[in-house]
C-alpha cells in the first residue's frame, strides 16, 4: 500500500497540572531528520562477545502473553498488519510508522500494533519473552542490544526486562523510549541497554508494552536480539540539552540574543572505567567558538552530567550552527549511542521563533480541534523568554490545513502562568481563501512592552472549531501549550507550534503614514448605546466599514460611498449590542484600520 505521509489531526496534548501525556488524536506520519555528529566517526569495534542471539525466524523461541484488555505481540511481517478504516481510508500500522528498518526484517520480527485499535482503546498490557533461559554465570552485567522501529504517540511504554530466574519474577524494567516526543519516531533504531545478571544462569529478557486508559499508541517493533558481554569502551549519551539559558530557539532576534549553554548527561555502559570524558562544542559557521567541558572520571556503570565551561554568545546577524562530541581517552566501542544533534538558528532583526520550520507554505505537521469527537476550538501558544526590554509589533504564525474562510484569528500574549496580559490581544486577521499553510501576522493597534527576565506565552486564537495552526519540530515538554475550549483547561504539547514573535516596529505603526487613512479611537469606550469613532482621510475615496463581534458575526455593515478628503466621523449604534467585545473595520480604498470596542451597559 502506498504511504501517507499527510499530516492529520495531531494534537500533541497532556494535562498541564498533572503532567500526564493526553493525545487527543493520532495523524499519520512525515519523516523528518536531522544529522547527528560522532566523534568517533561511527567506527564500529567489539561490541562484546555475543552470548545468544536471535532474529525471530522461529517463533517457538518466543512466548507470547499480556495481562490487558487488548492487543497482543505478533511475530510477523507487514503483510500480517490488520487493517482498519481511519479517518475514511483503509489503513494498517505501515500508514503510520516507518517502515521496518531491522537487519533481518524480512524473515520476520516482532510487533505490537495498538494503532489498530484507535476507536475503541482499552487497557493495553502485552508482552513477548525468551521461551528459553540463557545463561549467564559468568557475567554480573550484560548488554541487549536489539534492533527497533518505534512512534510515540501518548502515554504507552515500551519497557525491557529481565528475570533471574526464568521468568517467575522480572528484577529490571528499562522504559527504551522515554524521551521521545508524541507524534515522532525514534532515532535509536539500534538499541543497547545494560542489566544487571548476577551471574545467573536462569535469564530471561522480555519486551513489554504498555498503554493504559483510552490514550493508546502507535506502535513498537523489535528484531535482531542479541545478549553481550560488556563492551571494553561505551559511553552512552542519556541527555543532551542545548539554548539560551533555557530554551532553545531556531531565530533569535539581534536584541534578545542571550550566551548558549550546553550540556549531556553521560553514561559509562562499558567494562572499564573511563578518564578525561568531555562535551565539546564548536560552532562551524562563523568559525568563531570552541569549547569544551571540564574532563571527568566515569567509573563503570554510573553517569554524571558535563556542562560545557564558555557559553557561546552570537556576534550578530547570521546563520549558526554548534556540533557536539563527545570524546575521552579511548575509542569508543559503540559509537551509536553518543550521537549528538547539531544546533542550527539564526540570529535576524526581528523574528523571535522557535519552531523548525524552513518552508513558508509547508505544513509539516498541525494542531486542530477539528477532528475531535465532538469538534472543539483550540488556541495553542510556544512559551518565551525576553533578555532584554523590547516593544511586539506583532504575532506570526502559520495557519495549518484546516481553515474558515471568512473567520477571525487573533494573537494574545499570556503571562507565565497563562493568564492573559494586559493590552495583549492583537487586532483581527479575517481568514482569506487561499489561506491555509499561509504565515500571517497579527498586529497590535499600539506595541505592547515586554520586560526582560519575564517569560510570555504566545498564542493564536479562532472561535471556529475548522481552524489549525502548523506545527514543526519538537518542543520539551512544559513549554508548548494547547488550550481546548471543551474542557477549558491548558495541556502541554511536544509538537511546536508556528507561532513566533515579531519585533518589527513598522508593523504596529499606528496611522501609518503610507496610509491614505487615519483612524482614532472610539469615544466613549467602553459604551452602552453609541460611540463615535473620527477618522482622516488624505484622498478621495470610497469608505465602508463593518462591526463583528468575536465569533465573526456581522453586527453592523454600511457603505458610506464616495468621501472627500478631510476629517469625518461615524456614529456606531450599538443598542441592540450584548455585552462583550467588538471590532470596528473601517476601509477606504484599499486601506482598512481595525478598532476594538467594548460594549457595557
Amino acid at each position: 500500500m502506498k504511504k501517507i505521509y499527510v499530516m492529520a489531526a495531531f494534537l500533541g496534548a497532556s494535562s498541564f497540572a498533572f503532567n500526564q501525556v493526553v493525545q487527543k488524536a493520532p495523524s499519520q506520519k512525515t519523516l523528518q531528520t536531522e544529522k547527528a555528529i560522532s566523534n568517533n566517526n561511527d567506527v564500529a569495534k567489539a561490541q562484546g562477545v555475543s552470548i545468544w542471539a536471535n532474529d525471530f525466524s522461529v517463533a517457538g523461541d518466543w512466548v507470547i502473553d499480556g495481562s490487558g484488555l487488548q492487543g497482543s505481540w505478533v511475530i510477523g511481517t507487514t503483510a500480517d498488519y490488520n487493517p482498519f478504516v481511519f479517518q475514511g481510508q483503509n489503513v494498517t500500522l505501515d500508514n503510520f510508522m516507518n517502515s521496518p528498518g531491522m537487519t533481518s526484517a524480512g524473515n520476520g520480527y516482532a510487533f505490537f500494533d495498538g494503532i489498530q485499535f484507535v476507536d475503541n482503546t482499552l487497557d493495553q498490557v502485552a508482552w513477548i519473552q525468551m521461551a528459553n533461559s540463557v545463561d549467564c554465570s559468568t557475567e554480573s552485567i550484560v548488554t541487549l542490544k536489539f534492533e527497533q522501529e518505534y512512534r510515540a504517540f501518548s502515554s504507552n511504554k515500551t519497557y525491557v526486562e529481565v528475570s533471574l530466574d526464568g521468568g517467575t519474577t522480572w528484577e529490571q524494567t528499562i522504559d527504551v523510549n522515554p524521551t521521545v516526543a508524541g507524534n515522532t519516531s525514534t532515532t535509536e533504531t539500534t538499541v543497547f541497554r545494560n542489566f544487571n545478571v548476577n551471574n545467573s544462569s536462569d535469564v530471561k529478557f522480555r519486551f513489554r508494552w504498555e498503554s493504559l486508559g483510552t490514550t493508546g499508541g502507535y506502535g513498537w517493533q523489535v528484531d535482531d536480539v542479541d545478549v553481550l558481554t560488556l563492551a571494553d569502551h561505551d559511553i552512552a549519551v542519556r541527555s543532551h540539552n542545548f539554548g539560551s539559558v533555557g530554551l532553545y530557539y531556531k531565530q533569535i532576534p539581534v536584541d534578545q540574543v542571550a550566551p548558549i549553554e550546553s550540556s549531556v548527561v553521560v553514561m559509562n555502559q562499558g567494562a572499564n572505567d573511563e578518564q578525561n570524558v568531555k562535551l565539546n562544542a564548536n560552532e562551524v559557521n562563523a568559525g568563531v567558538y570552541t569549547s569544551s567541558s571540564a574532563p571527568i572520571t566515569l567509573v563503570s556503570g554510573t553517569e554524571d552530567s558535563v556542562v560545557v565551561t564558555n557559553t557561546f554568545t552570537p556576534s550578530g546577524q547570521g546563520s549558526y550552527k554548534i556540533d557536539y562530541s563527545v570524546s575521552y581517552d579511548a575509542v569508543d566501542d559503540v559509537p551509536s549511542n553518543n550521537m549528538l544533534n547539531s544546533y542550527e538558528f539564526n540570529v535576524n532583526q526581528f523574528i523571535y521563533a522557535r519552531d523548525t520550520s524552513t518552508s513558508p507554505n509547508t505544513v509539516y505537521g498541525q494542531l486542530t480541534g477539528s477532528a475531535d469527537a465532538p469538534p472543539t476550538e483550540v488556541i495553542p501558544a510556544n512559551l518565551f523568554d525576553i533578555f532584554a526590554d523590547a516593544q511586539l509589533t506583532g504575532i506570526q504564525f502559520q495557519f495549518g490545513n484546516v481553515v474558515t474562510e471568512g473567520a477571525l484569528v487573533y494573537g494574545e500574549v499570556l503571562d507565565n502562568n497563562l493568564d492573559p496580559v494586559a493590552a495583549g490581544e492583537t487586532a483581527p486577521y479575517v481568514v482569506q481563501a487561499g489561506d491555509a499553510g499561509k504565515t500571517v501576522n497579527l498586529i497590535f493597534d499600539t506595541p505592547l512592552n515586554v520586560m526582560a527576565g519575564e517569560t510570555y506565552a504566545v498564542s493564536v486564537k479562532c472561535f471556529e472549531n475548522d481552524f489549525s495552526v502548523a506545527t514543526a519540530g519538537e518542543s520539551p515538554a512544559q513549554t508548548s501549550f494547547i488550550y481546548y475550549l471543551d474542557d477549558a483547561t491548558w495541556y502541554y504539547t511536544t509538537r511546536t507550534p508556528v507561532i513566533r514573535m515579531n519585533f518589527d516596529p513598522t508593523l504596529s505603526v499606528e496611522n501609518n503614514e503610507l496610509s491614505n487613512l487615519n483612524v482614532s479611537s472610539n469615544f466613549p469606550n467602553p459604551f452602552a448605546n453609541t460611540t463615535t469613532v473620527n477618522f482622516n482621510l488624505k484622498e478621495a475615496t470610497d469608505v465602508s466599514y463593518t462591526v463583528v463581534d468575536l465569533t465573526g458575526k456581522v453586527m453592523t455593515e454600511v457603505t458610506e460611498g464616495t468621501t472627500l478628503a478631510g476629517d469625518h466621523s461615524i456614529t456606531i449604534d450599538g443598542s441592540s449590542f450584548a455585552n462583550g467585545v467588538y471590532y470596528l473595520n473601517i476601509t477606504a480604498g484599499e486601506s482598512t484600520v481595525t478598532r476594538k470596542m467594548i460594549v457595557n451597559k
